[in-house]
């Protein structure tokens, strides 16, 4: 029943948003499925890239389990709003992401994140981000 919820959440809210990309923000890092992973850590920072910057949003500092510090994006904010959660220093998240390079180091791109019994879906098998107007929905939730 969660899962549907979220499902029509999505639906809704990606209506409401308008299809999510700010125009005026610069292209960013494409998302790589061969350099998906999954990992789980604790969340360190939570932080906004402010609109108009590449990867504007959330963004989120993981320590994972091996001690390393990795940066997180989540997506923009405005989506990651539609799902009322809410993202805290010491929280154990999982992550499944790709691994790519971002500026003058890396980054993970999200494409689901769990916390505890709640799973945001934010981009498809694919890699493209749920939050991108006029594309078809996640099914099977």
């Amino acid at each position: 029943m969660k899962a549907m919820t979220w499902a029509v959440a999505l639906a809704l809210g990606c209506a409401a948003f308008g299809g999510g990309k700010d125009p005026k923000s610069p292209a960013g890092p494409a998302y790589d499925r061969s350099s998906e992973t999954k990992f789980i850590g604790k969340i360190v920072e939570v932080r906004e890239v402010p609109a108009g910057q590449v990867l504007a949003g959330i963004h989120l500092t993981v320590k994972m389990e091996k001690g390393e510090n990795v940066n997180v994006y989540v997506g923009p904010r405005a989506f990651v709003k539609i799902f009322d959660v809410t993202f805290s220093a010491g929280q154990e998240v999982e992550v499944l992401a790709s691994k790519v390079k971002f500026e003058d180091g890396e980054i993970f791109l999200a494409r689901e994140i769990r916390m505890g019994q709640t799973t945001l879906i934010l981009r498809d098998d694919n890699g493209s981000p749920n939050w991108e107007w006029g594309r078809a929905f996640p099914t099977g939730l």
